[in-house]
């Protein structure tokens, strides 16, 4: 009995988790690709920073967007069929922006592909939370979350080596392909949820979500963790090619490389953060108690970011990749907090905040970078990223010391 228990349940995970985890790693595939891709992007576009910053972060602008209709519909239709469906929409962004030259049509194609995205997280933590037991959620979250760092590995020096044979548009055709295979097997293999989800009216739908945005754990939680995810995002998902070409003097194998190790330590922190969670819970620490202490720690081992020669960089690696997830805790709390039937709308919610995070940072990083004079043509002097990674290091301070006032309370 207690054997076939564990077939089934390892038959859901395979069934539910695989094609989901697909999505989303193909989401953050995208997400983490023009820091390998900039030096291209900028050679055969001729892209200041200001640009950069607008092609990369638009994805996220139009992902934070979506937010509020995508926890409508997921709680409306379930993960499968938005799922879906989003992702055949990200494989039409691809294919533009795999045929275009042309900036504005290349930032239009970015912003369907981020739309096409939006859902790959979080209808994840839906199905998680349909089809797991509610303490299992933290691992299982991490083990999506890995997923997305595995696609993040393969935006650094895998891409880097396709590159050395095909250029970025023949890139851009390959990763169509795969997603819209990835849209069919999302379709075909993840199953609907037993209970069928409840069809609620659109005023019940929206009173749900505006009883998760008036409630006071919520916005405990949100700012913090969106501007640690925002912060680690902009940093992981594009600033740090440049910064380690500029600053710390690296070359495109060079900056590859250190990538790929990044997104290694994103991907082995994902599962180590979410089992040790579910450990120390067992033993009486709370979720919040260890959002705090994660976050702290992530801000003094990020300082070596104010340094002018790029020392300490393996700190900062460890800094974004060890804690990079910290802020991705507050899902399971708030989920646990409202309850399965509001589950698409808290995730969508917190999500929000993530992603206009991540294009708020993306685009002040650059635009503060664009203040300074170019040394040489798409170079920029050190005082550029100490004075812009300064200011993302006082927003993150300020977010955690808003997590601590109402503990203190």
């Amino acid at each position: 009995m207690v054997a076939g228990t564990h077939s089934r349940a390892g038959n859901l995970v395979l069934r539910v988790l695989t094609p989901l985890g697909a999505a989303f790693l193909l989401s953050n595939f995208y997400r983490s690709l023009n820091a390998v891709l900039s030096p291209y992007l900028i050679a055969d576009l001729h892209l200041t920073a200001r640009q950069l910053g607008l092609l990369t972060s638009i994805y996220f602008f139009t992902s934070a967007v979506f937010q509020a209709p995508l926890g409508l519909l997921m709680d409306r239709y379930g993960p499968r069929r938005v799922q879906a469906t989003l992702t055949s929409v990200a494989a039409i962004g691809t294919l533009m922006f795999a045929l275009s030259t042309d900036v504005p049509v290349l930032i239009l194609a970015r912003a369907i592909m981020g739309i096409g995205a939006a859902s790959a997280l979080m209808t994840s933590f839906q199905a998680i939370v349909l089809w797991f037991p509610p303490p299992r959620w933290p691992q299982l979250n991490g083990w999506i979350l890995a997923a997305g760092g595995i696609g993040g590995i393969i935006a650094s020096l895998p891409t880097a080596f396709i590159l050395h044979f095909t250029d970025w548009h023949g890139l851009m055709i390959g990763a169509t392909a795969v997603t819209a295979l990835v849209a069919v097997a999302v379709f075909v293999f993840v199953p609907e949820p037993a209970a069928p989800l409840r069809r609620a009216s659109l005023a019940e739908q929206l009173g749900g979500l505006a009883s998760v945005y008036t409630d006071r754990l919520f916005w405990r939680l949100a700012p913090v963790s969106a501007t640690a995810a925002g912060c680690n995002l902009a940093f992981a998902g594009l600033w740090s090619g440049p910064w380690l070409k500029d600053v710390a003097g690296l070359g495109p194998d060079g900056i590859a490389l250190s990538l790929l190790l990044l997104t290694v330590l994103l991907t082995v922190g994902y599962v180590v953060i979410g089992a040790v969670s579910t450990w120390l819970g067992r033993r009486g620490v709370s979720l919040p108690q260890i959002i705090g202490a994660g976050i702290a720690l992530s801000i003094l081992l990020q300082l070596p970011l104010l340094l002018p020669t790029g020392a300490g960089r393996w700190v900062v690696m460890v800094a974004v990749g060890a804690f990079g997830s910290m802020g991705a805790l507050a899902y399971p709390v708030l989920n646990g907090h409202f309850g399965p039937a509001l589950s698409g709308r808290v995730s969508t919610a917190m999500n929000l905040f993530v992603f206009v995070g991540a294009f708020f940072v993306q685009y002040a990083v650059g635009a503060v970078i664009d203040l300074f004079p170019q040394v040489a043509p798409g170079t920029y002097p050190a005082i550029a990223y100490q004075t812009a990674f300064g200011a993302m290091l006082a927003l993150e301070l300020l977010s955690w010391l808003w997590f601590l006032l109402p503990a203190r309370k």
